[in-house]
Formats: C-alpha cells, sequence, structure tokens
C-alpha cells in the first residue's frame, strides 16, 4: 500500500510546485494575447475573439492596437515604457553575461585556492567575504553610488556590471570551495608527481570536474544579475542603458496601463531566462547527479 502512494504523493507535489512556478508564466501568456475587454468581463469567453497580438506588434514597432485607434479610446492605458522592453532585455544580457562571466573568472580560482591550500589571513579573508552579503543592501547604496561617480561609471552598463559581480561573488566562491575540498586529495597529489604546479592542476583536473557545479553558480550569478532592481534602477542613466527590471518597474507603476500590454511585456521579459533554463538545465543537472553517484 505504502508502495502505491508514494508516486501518487509524488506526484502531487510536483503539481503543486509546477502550478506555483509555471501557473504565472502561463497566466501572463494568456493576458498578454487575450484582450483587455475579454479578460475584464467574465461573461465573454477566453478565447472568444481569438489571440490577440497586438500589444507584441506595439512593444517591438510602436504600432498602436487597433483598438486604441477608435474614437473615444482611453489611450493613457497604453505606456510607452513597454517601447523600451526590447533595448533593455539587450541590456539585461550584456549585464548579467558579463556578471556571470567575472563571477566564473574570479570566482572560481579564489574558490580553489580557499579550499586546497593554506595562506595567511585565510580564515578571516574567507569569513569577511562569506559574511559580506549580511550587510544591509540599501546601507551600501550611497557609498557605493560615490564611489561610482569618482570613476564616472554612473549612468553606464560597467558600473552595474561591477555591482552585480561583487553581490553574487561569495555565494559563488562559497559554492564552489565546497566542491573543490571535497575532491581527493590523491588526484591534485599524483599531479604534483607529474610534475603539474598550481596553476596546470586548477586548470586539468580541477576545472573540469567542477563543471556541473560552475555551470549551476553561473546560472545564479546570471538570474541575480537579470532581476536585481535596486542597483540598477540608481545606477542606470536613460533607456539607452536600462536593465528590464527598471523599466518593468516603471511599466507596473502606472496605474493606467493596459492589462494586457502589462502582460505581455512581463512575457517578453521572462521568455531570456526560460531559454537560459533549457539550454543549461540538463547539463546542469545531470553533471551534478552523476557526480553524487560517483562519489
Amino acid at each position: 500500500m505504502q508502495g502505491r502512494l508514494n508516486p501518487f504523493a509524488t506526484f502531487l507535489f510536483a503539481s503543486l510546485i509546477l502550478l506555483f512556478t509555471g501557473g504565472p508564466v502561463i497566466l501572463s501568456l494568456i493576458g498578454s494575447v487575450v484582450p483587455d475587454r475579454v479578460l475584464l468581463d467574465s461573461s465573454k469567453p477566453l478565447f472568444g475573439e481569438g489571440l490577440n497580438f497586438d500589444t507584441y506588434r506595439y512593444v517591438f514597432t510602436g504600432q498602436l492596437p487597433d483598438s486604441y485607434l477608435a474614437e473615444n479610446a482611453n489611450r493613457a492605458m497604453i505606456s510607452d515604457a513597454a517601447r523600451q522592453v526590447p533595448q533593455s532585455l539587450l541590456n539585461s544580457g550584456v549585464i548579467a553575461l558579463s556578471s556571470m562571466l567575472l563571477n566564473l573568472l574570479l570566482g572560481a580560482p579564489a574558490a580553489f585556492i580557499f579550499a586546497r591550500y593554506l595562506f595567511p589571513g585565510k580564515k578571516l579573508t574567507f569569513m569577511f567575504l562569506i559574511l559580506s552579503p549580511l550587510v544591509p543592501a540599501v546601507a551600501l547604496v550611497t557609498p557605493i553610488y560615490m564611489m561610482l561617480q569618482a570613476f564616472g561609471l554612473v549612468g553606464t552598463q560597467a558600473g552595474i556590471i561591477l555591482v552585480h559581480t561583487a553581490k553574487a561573488l561569495p555565494f559563488t566562491v562559497l559554492i564552489l570551495s565546497v566542491f573543490f575540498r571535497k575532491m581527493p586529495a590523491e588526484i591534485f597529489e599524483a599531479a604534483v608527481l607529474d610534475h603539474c604546479n598550481r596553476l596546470q592542476a586548477f586548470f586539468r583536473i580541477a576545472l573540469p570536474l567542477a563543471l556541473p557545479s560552475i555551470g549551476a553558480t553561473g546560472l545564479f550569478a546570471f538570474m541575480l544579475s537579470y532581476s536585481e532592481y535596486m542597483f540598477s534602477m540608481v545606477l542606470s542613466g536613460d533607456a539607452a542603458t536600462r536593465p528590464v527590471s527598471v523599466v518593468m518597474a516603471a511599466l507596473a507603476r502606472n496605474t493606467d496601463v493596459s492589462w494586457s500590454l502589462l502582460n505581455t511585456a512581463i512575457f517578453i521579459a521572462i521568455v531570456p531566462t526560460l531559454l537560459l533554463v533549457v539550454l543549461v538545465w540538463r547539463f546542469v543537472v545531470e553533471g551534478l547527479l552523476s557526480g553524487a553517484v560517483k562519489g
């Protein structure tokens, strides 16, 4: 009896997780292709008028939906902020990818050194690095802004990239150092016998074995940068450098904005993260599971 209940319980919990994670994505997709007059009228069937892609056309081309070209139409429901979504997606992609690469370039070697070698001040520097995220981000906004302003980086993508890299770096070092620490010492002893120095041991042994963990931490750094709002809002300049999180916040603050247009912008902003998860999910999960079995 217990064996029969386990698959059902697994299916139930998996369905609940899917509902809470995938439900909002599906709702935003439906809301983006259904006109407001149908969304706000419970007496009309949801897809009674078919699918409507006018809001997508407006976001990418600027052409007003036909319903707002009619006489006495409420043009206030169309927000210009939605027109910034394509450019902001490109900005967020550049910023998040750059932050991810910097995190891996700096974090992986640092984690390897912390995990495998002894040096003066190791415990103090590691604790400082790991505990730094406990400082409230609000308390750091002003000093970081003044520091970047002194270097002329306010209003540039480079300034946001540096801040996002610093925010994700402690997590990257912590996770990768745990993974590097669990590697058998015999592997590195054999590398020393083969006349490998520390740099060669890192690139030839540690790095290939840690690829699944590096992929997972890189994904986290990307998502953290892509969704970060506060520093992006303070440090970004005009629409040419504004990330998607700032544009979406500006669009959501418009209380008169069309529900269909808002859902369109939301779904377009979600698509890059969905594509990224699909591309790396199999690599990361299979690698982690195979590593767990071998260990």
